[in-house]
């Protein structure tokens, strides 16, 4: 059994809204010593054809010691639901309803994430189709910030869904020691990524440490501080 590093929910310019190249996020990563990125490029724009291009590609890309994996984020129907699906299946199609968006992944043996349920109130969307998720966002620097989403963790709990931290990185900006941590059996390969996912043996990270750790407590309360410094500072200095 290997340990890795792997950072989540990573977009290049295969997505309508980033531009880094797959193989400058390569080397970015391995720089920051991940050993794996799990890619989830919007969905807009893919089908068949593209989804088997951007595989080849991000196996083109990758580098010794740094794994580009392949996944989609799919939209729900008016772009408020956002599902990323790792796994080795076929490209689902775009613009489905969740529910059937989800059973369609299960079948298939994709792992699903609820991405950033806080944005937009997706988190209202939420219904019968929850039991096909494999896991939620409690922790999204894009949209969360400095600190987990405590609202998000709770929901997560509530409804015994296992906590995932991502980057959602489109930019430099959305840079952060958030990670997974993850056992492998044998080296980091697309297939032992996805079983990793797959079986559950994976841990969220923050600063090489449990993520869950800053969810409550002393440290939830200084990182919910911190964050909220931040945004007030952002404010202040936006033209």
């Amino acid at each position: 059994m290997n340990r890795i590093k792997v950072a989540a929910h990573v977009h290049s310019e295969w997505s309508h809204d980033a531009s880094w190249t797959l193989p400058d996020l390569a080397r970015f990563f391995r720089r920051r010593g991940f050993d794996a990125v799990l890619m989830s490029e919007h969905d807009d724009g893919f089908d068949a054809e593209r989804w088997t291009d951007f595989r080849r590609a991000c196996a083109a890309a990758s580098l010794p010691g740094l794994l580009l994996v392949p996944g989609i984020e799919y939209a729900d129907t008016d772009n408020v639901v956002h599902i990323p699906v790792w796994g080795e299946l076929p490209f689902l199609g775009s613009g489905l309803g969740t529910g059937s968006l989800l059973r369609r992944a299960r079948e298939e043996g994709g792992f699903s994430v609820f991405a950033h349920p806080w944005r937009r109130d997706a988190w209202r969307r939420a219904d019968e189709w929850l039991a096909d998720l494999s896991a939620i966002e409690i922790w999204n620097r894009k949209y969360d910030g400095w600190a987990p989403r405590a609202e998000a963790v709770a929901f997560a709990r509530r409804h015994m869904l296992a906590p995932f931290v991502s980057l959602d990185f489109h930019t430099r900006r959305q840079y952060f020691p958030l990670g997974l941590t993850m056992e492998i059996d044998g080296p980091a390969t697309r297939e032992s990524v996805y079983a990793g996912l797959s079986s559950g043996r994976f841990k969220p990270t923050f600063l090489g440490a449990t993520a869950m750790a800053f969810t409550q407590g002393f440290a939830a309360s200084a990182l919910s501080a911190i964050e909220s410094a931040r945004r007030y500072s952002a404010r202040k200095v936006r033209p």
